[in-house]
């Protein structure tokens, strides 16, 4: 699939599937849960300042279950309360600090982090590109281990397998295709491919290092006789810290025309969390992807 849309075309579900909106008191979150390309497909659950959250929802004709709760802490414990008492499939995180929201999520005693690593992965509907692009980390692992890329990588594949892609392929980025003993992701990637090439090989198709421009087009790989079956075809491109994926992000929807779509993954349910800058249709396209990652 190229685009947002014919994901949203071919969704289906048997009952609503309830969003957990932590600290809604926020007009333009409230609004994109209740986005037209989403809205039919939900209940939302905003938990929260009762009056401000009332007073949006009249403004608005907009029906919902409002939980009340006053700080921040109580917003975010009460979220993973109900997440953990199956009442909600997925969270979004409102006008709540980031900090003190994934706090009460990694909690030990009573938190819903299940993989030991919360990860990023950040899902693009690129112009020039003839598929939905999945890259991670961009925005939460810093500096990931080798071991920690074996789990954006899981994490990667969960989304793109509950989006329909079967046998997902993923290209472990680096500045060239040939391992480089001075650069360690670059060694680290080839070792990861060995790795799971043998531990998943009927999960996906997996190729590293390999540089973004091989992974990504038909084009270069010929003139460079690359062959692989991620070759200008990668599903999944993983870098080797926060910093090429953020900027690599950025540059799609900056440079390149790209619309984005945020989880977090690495918790009992999906975790929207975007950017206050981001757009309606941005949140509404994460929420969706959610949607496809938590339903029941």
């Amino acid at each position: 699939m190229q685009k947002f849309d014919e994901l949203l075309a071919n969704f289906s579900c048997d009952q609503k599937i309830r969003i957990g909106v932590v600290c809604a008191n926020d007009e333009i979150t409230i609004q994109s849960v209740f986005n037209q390309k989403v809205r039919d497909f939900l209940e939302p659950i905003l938990i929260g300042d009762e009056e401000i959250i009332t007073k949006i929802l009249r403004k608005h004709d907009f029906s919902a279950r409002v939980v009340p709760a006053m700080t921040e802490e109580e917003c975010a414990a009460l979220g993973v309360e109900m997440v953990k008492k199956n009442d909600i499939d997925f969270l979004m995180k409102g006008h709540i600090q980031t900090r003190t929201f994934l706090k009460a999520v990694v909690d030990r005693e009573k938190g819903i982090a299940t993989s030991g690593l919360l990860s990023h992965v950040a899902l693009n509907e690129i112009p020039a590109y003839h598929k939905l692009l999945l890259t991670t980390d961009g925005g939460m692992v810093t500096a990931p281990s080798k071991e920690d890329k074996k789990i954006l990588i899981q994490h990667g594949l969960e989304v793109m397998k509950k989006i329909g892609i079967a046998k997902p392929k993923v290209g472990i980025l680096a500045a060239a295709e040939k391992v480089n003993p001075k650069i360690a992701s670059s060694v680290e990637a080839e070792e990861i491919m060995q790795e799971l090439q043998t531990e998943m090989s009927d999960s996906c198709w997996i190729d590293g290092p390999i540089s973004l421009d091989l992974s990504l087009s038909k084009k270069v790989a010929d003139i460079k006789h690359y062959e692989s079956p991620v070759a200008g075809d990668a599903d999944i491109v993983i870098g080797p810290d926060i910093t090429t994926m953020n900027v690599l992000g950025k540059s799609l929807t900056i440079l390149a025309g790209a619309k984005m779509a945020g989880l977090i993954m690495g918790a009992s349910v999906p975790i929207v969390m975007v950017s206050r800058g981001s757009t309606e249709e941005e949140k509404a396209y994460s929420i969706l992807i959610a949607m496809y990652c938590s339903k029941r």
